[in-house]
């Protein structure tokens, strides 16, 4: 447990400071660049995640059999020829993904995307950049998941951090001292981007168990094909139902709403950050569980993930919907960009509270090989979503957008975590509800909600941020508090200290 304590820890310090990275700069951006211009960022932002598409599967397959194999000296040392052959299929994907894009970007500016302020030129250029930067970043990706499977989390942490940094620091440098402009942003991001892919390359190479030569093996690809077919129809499903409302916006409102749907949604994936590094530590942990048969093990440490999980996402997304025009307003000093963003951004983080809850089950069923569920789930929500999207946005623009994502995550909550504890985990889904999820998120609600309740708009100065700190702090507290283990672990402390 000491590892896995290790590994959540170094997960949460990198995204608490990619977090900040982002808070800091974004606005700064939008000083610099316009609010167009960042809206052709968060398009750029959304195309990343679109390109996740073309990974096949090939990542989580590889996390997946890398924690499977490691501790099985006979099977650790062919690890090498696995990361060789997918390497075979990752770098021409990245290839046919600035490609793509290059090839995309005429009639994305001519007939998607709807400038005011930018020519159709500088759009077009825009967007052929982008496609380099997000093809030479895509790579890293692969690589983080094979470090993930290893369980070497700080080395990860430490690469993000690193690029994270000089992506968004360093990019400032370039847009205030040598060209203020779009086209030098993308620019910079390519740079970093593919620093970041060779690095992570280079850190997974030199961190495998020595073992047979590398070699290209079709037979290894064959092997996974079935496993890694499954997440290759989630990622589509999934990209697909997470962009919809980002692609709906882009196409039925201009381009300026776009900037500030893309502003509420780098917020709002704050949350994601705090969430994302959970399931980074405990998918390769489930997954061995699994693979050694400790079921007993693998159900403790199901539960008390869970709770440790519901703690974090109860409280940061209380204070985020309930504190939204405020933590704007003190971010980027903008009243009226702060009520137009506030509403959105309430709706997005209660969708993404909802999205984070699913992300524990969801690594039990990758760790059983178990990838039909998401699958149908998914197909279900976007059967559903598209019109739903499309009513939506024409008539309520970003708010109804964000309407989407919440509705989604809420059925996703409702119907599909029974369905999966139906298989796997029987007899446990009353103990995830009721003793997992409900009391740290009622705690953190009611304490948020007097809060609100006793609280004037915030000013911007030392003031309102250190209430909001104060808020944010007391909300956590009482949200772990309300979690068995928490109050248990605080008990044996309390009892050591008599005794001792």
């Amino acid at each position: 447990m000491t590892a896995l304590r290790r590994n959540i820890l170094a997960n949460y310090t990198g995204q608490i400071w990619i977090a900040l990275v982002t808070v800091v700069f974004a606005p700064l951006y939008i000083r610099v660049l316009g609010m167009e211009a960042f809206g052709l960022v968060g398009l750029m932002l959304t195309i990343q995640t679109l390109s996740s598409l073309l990974d096949f599967g090939l990542g989580g397959m590889l996390n997946r059999e890398i924690s499977r194999r490691i501790h099985e000296h006979d099977r650790a040392s062919s690890l090498g020829t696995l990361v060789r052959s997918c390497e075979f299929l990752v770098w021409p994907l990245a290839l046919a993904i600035a490609v793509a894009i290059w090839l995309a970007s005429g009639p994305l500016a001519d007939h998607w995307l709807h400038p005011e302020v930018l020519t159709h030129a500088q759009t077009e250029h825009a967007i052929t950049l982008m496609g380099l930067a997000v093809a030479l970043l895509w790579p890293s990706n692969f690589y983080a998941n094979g470090l993930s499977g290893l369980e070497r989390q700080p080395l990860l942490n430490l690469i993000q951090v690193v690029f994270a940094t000089l992506r968004g620091a360093g990019v400032l440098a370039v847009l205030y001292w040598v060209s203020p402009t779009l086209s030098a942003f993308m620019w910079w991001y390519a740079a970093v981007g593919a620093a970041q892919s060779a690095a992570s390359a280079f850190a997974l190479w030199r961190v495998l168990p020595a073992g047979e030569l590398p070699r290209f093996s079709f037979q290894e690809l064959q092997a996974a094909r079935r496993f890694a077919g499954g997440l290759a129809t989630i990622s589509v499903l999934t990209v697909a139902v997470m962009q919809l409302d980002r692609v709906m916006v882009s196409f039925l409102r201009p381009l300026e709403d776009l900037g500030y749907f893309s502003l509420a949604l780098s917020v709002a994936a704050g949350l994601g950050r705090m969430i994302q590094p959970m399931f980074n530590a405990l998918y390769p942990r489930y997954t061995r569980l699994v693979a050694k048969g400790e079921h007993e093990a693998l159900v403790e440490l199901y539960h008390l993930s869970n709770q440790y999980l519901a703690i974090v996402v109860a409280a940061v997304a209380a204070v985020l919907v309930l504190f939204s025009r405020d933590a704007i307003y003190l971010w980027t000093g903008d009243a009226s960009l702060a009520a137009r963003v506030a509403v959105p951004l309430s709706v997005l983080a209660a969708g993404t509270a909802l999205n984070g809850l699913m992300n524990l089950p969801y690594a039990l069923q990758l760790a059983h090989g178990w990838t039909r569920l998401t699958v149908v789930s998914n197909l279900a929500a976007l059967i559903l979503g598209i019109p739903f999207c499309i009513w939506a946005v024409a008539r309520y623009g970003i708010d109804g957008a964000a309407f989407m994502w919440f509705v989604t995550n809420l059925g996703f909550v409702a119907v599909g975590i029974p369905l999966m504890h139906r298989r796997l985990m029987r007899g446990e889904i009353a103990n995830w509800y009721l003793t997992d999820i409900l009391p740290p998120f009622v705690a953190a609600s009611a304490i948020a909600l007097a809060a609100r309740w006793l609280t004037p708009p915030l000013t911007r100065d030392f003031t309102g941020l250190f209430w909001l700190a104060a808020v944010s702090a007391v909300t956590l507290l009482v949200a772990a508090l309300a979690t068995a283990p928490v109050r248990a672990y605080l008990r044996r402390q309390l009892a050591g200290s008599i005794h001792g």
